[in-house]
């Protein structure tokens, strides 16, 4: 069975950039406004799926003579809440005027770089993801609007073999 990776993260604030590509683009980048926080205890979720295993077999052995591993990568999942209107635009794409949001018809894919910082002041580097955020409005008497949103991890580039900074 293969060993699952699963951080879960208290989160103290998130902030979002243009994909980086090397180390050294962390310090330098334009992390932008903080982002509403998540739900659920401030958590986010990073979880790696199942490996695909592909086995090579002899006619004479009844066990695998090789097995290939091939990982299914990182994903992180949360919500966003109380977001504004120009950061419901910024994460979902649409318009935002002053009294006005308005959400476009086609779904917004993101690529973006994440940093995210901890409760105890570690942080956390996500240097490329791509991704989308949902609308799920609650409207009424104490209702809180949420945004969950999905990011799958991927290589920061060809040079630098990394999904994920811890």
């Amino acid at each position: 069975m293969a060993e699952k990776f699963k951080t879960r993260l208290r989160v103290k604030e998130v902030y979002m950039s243009d994909p980086l590509s090397t180390k050294d683009e962390i310090s330098t980048a334009q992390w932008g406004d903080k982002l509403p926080l998540t739900l659920r205890d401030d958590e986010l979720l990073i979880t790696e799926g199942e490996p695909e295993e592909d086995e090579v077999f002899s006619h004479e052995n009844d066990t695998p003579e090789e097995v290939d591993f091939t990982g299914t990568g990182l994903t992180m999942t949360g919500s966003f809440i109380r977001a504004t209107r120009s950061q419901m635009a910024a994460l979902m794409g649409g318009t935002a005027e002053a009294q006005s949001y308005e959400h476009p018809a086609t779904k917004l894919q993101l690529e973006k770089a994440f940093k995210v910082i901890c409760q105890d002041e570690s942080l956390v580097i996500i240097p490329r993801a791509q991704g989308y955020v949902n609308m799920n409005l609650s409207l009424g008497k104490g209702g809180i609007s949420k945004f969950p949103f999905k990011f799958r991890l991927k290589k920061a580039s060809a040079d630098w073999d990394c999904d994920i900074k811890l």
